[in-house]
């Protein structure tokens, strides 16, 4: 289970500034394992500073995140092994892919990193996540300027399930994607959840995404936690005046996956 304690994160205006905007406010909240989530915002809500936090990547002004009861920031602190239990996939894919690098390579950099592995173990490990996250093996020996933007995401998605994450975090993942590519990604993500177990949040602005994925929805707005609630198709359990305005503005055209809800 991942918990998270007072957790809370500000910024300066400026380098010199003395002001300090609020960037997320104080919360609490239980993730547990094997769930599936959403946490939907606007821009600035402070919903992807909350995933940057949750992955280790940006340090809280306050309070914790504790997987399994481990503080993940705490002084004199390896955050290597936090790395290993909770991946983030974000919004540009290519960015998180050396242009140099082959496919194959790029995959089994984590398993160098965190794993003895021999060679010819090594590869065989990466052919089946590539297999996993729907890669044809000859992939294997491309660069990622010569995939496409679904694929390239793939590849990130087989690169950060390399580590056997406890956690999934896909930020803003599929958006600039058309419909159908949007619609495949989300369901092979969904699938992998499923089979393999691991805790998924879905950070996204969109709410039709958010009831369509989650089974536990959180609102963000202005820094601040709104309301979380469990979901299983009931659009009656949103209690908060701001999550009804989502709703009312939505287009009311979810992406449609073809998967059964557990309620």
């Amino acid at each position: 289970m991942i918990e998270i304690k007072d957790l809370s994160c500000a910024f300066s205006d400026s380098l010199f500034s003395r002001n300090k905007f609020t960037a997320v406010s104080p919360l609490n909240i239980n993730f547990r394992k094997g769930g599936r989530y959403a946490i939907v915002g606007e821009s600035g809500s402070g919903k992807t500073t909350l995933a940057r936090m949750i992955a280790g990547l940006q340090k809280p002004s306050g309070g914790n995140v504790f997987v399994g009861e481990k503080p993940v920031y705490r002084k004199n602190g390896n955050l290597k092994e936090h790395f290993k239990k909770i991946q983030i996939i974000q919004q540009n894919s290519l960015s998180a892919l050396d242009p140099k690098m082959i496919v194959g390579r790029s995959i089994e950099e984590p398993l160098i990193c965190f794993f003895h592995m021999d060679r010819t173990t090594r590869r065989k490990r990466c052919e089946e996540l590539m297999g996993i996250c729907n890669l044809p093996a000859d992939y294997y020996s491309r660069l990622p300027c010569e995939l496409s933007g679904g694929e390239q995401k793939r590849v990130a998605i087989a690169r950060a399930l390399a580590v056997q994450p406890q956690c999934l975090i896909f930020d803003e993942a599929t958006n600039g994607f058309d419909l159908p590519l949007r619609k495949k990604i989300i369901e092979e993500i969904i699938q992998l959840q499923e089979s393999i177990g691991f805790t998924l949040i879905f950070i996204t602005h969109d709410i039709d995404l958010a009831v369509e994925v989650a089974d536990e929805i959180l609102v963000m707005r202005d820094s601040k936690l709104l309301e979380k609630v469990k979901f299983s198709g009931d659009i009656s359990v949103f209690k908060n005046e701001y999550s009804k305005i989502l709703l009312r503005a939505s287009r009311h055209k979810p992406v449609k996956l073809s998967y059964e809800r557990n309620n």
